[in-house]
């Protein structure tokens, strides 16, 4: 190949990527990010307010990769970024409940690394922490009873602050 193809190659390439970004799927979720203090960009943008649908959020990703690597931090922290939320893709559905879930290993989401994608989620919501991970214990009666009476007396929010006390204390104790 030589430099007359590559540069026509190249002409070529950047008139479809010029095309992409004034796509009005791309530009109404590249406004509504921009608009809920997210992303930046250098470029002129109309603001948007509106939920966006994921359909789009995913088309933008494949245009702005930050889009890619915000979406499942958006779909945990601030689902009302997104039309309907509960309508994902597998592949990002399966992103999200090993999120939910405190797995270790996650798959990539399109071309975008697992550690790309998890970076956003203690930066997007309430900064710094990231979602609680969901666990499921099974109680006899009697522990259920000592655990809200030792909610009262400690004077903790919910039954979960006193199995966190416990387990600090019991850490604690270890070290």
């Amino acid at each position: 190949m030589n430099r007359d193809e590559l540069r026509a190659r190249a002409k070529k390439r950047l008139a479809a990527q010029r095309r992409r970004e004034r796509d009005p799927r791309f530009v109404r979720v590249l406004g509504r990010f921009v608009s809920a203090g997210l992303l930046t960009t250098n470029r002129e943008i109309v603001l948007h307010r509106d939920p966006v649908p994921i359909k789009d959020a995913l088309y933008a990703g494949k245009v702005e990769p930050r889009i890619m690597e915000l979406l499942p931090a958006v779909v945990l922290k601030r689902p009302a970024l997104l039309a309907q939320p509960l309508k994902l893709p597998s592949d990002l559905e399966e992103i999200v409940r090993g999120i939910r879930h405190g797995r270790e290993s996650l798959p990539d989401l399109r071309g975008v690394s697992s550690r790309d994608y998890l970076q956003w989620i203690t930066r997007v919501g309430r900064k710094g922490q990231a979602p609680s991970v969901l666990k499921s214990f099974r109680f006899q009666q009697e522990d259920v009873a000592l655990l809200r009476a030792l909610k009262d007396q400690l004077g903790a929010k919910s039954e979960t602050a006193v199995l966190r006390l416990a387990l600090r204390a019991l850490d604690a104790q270890q070290s």
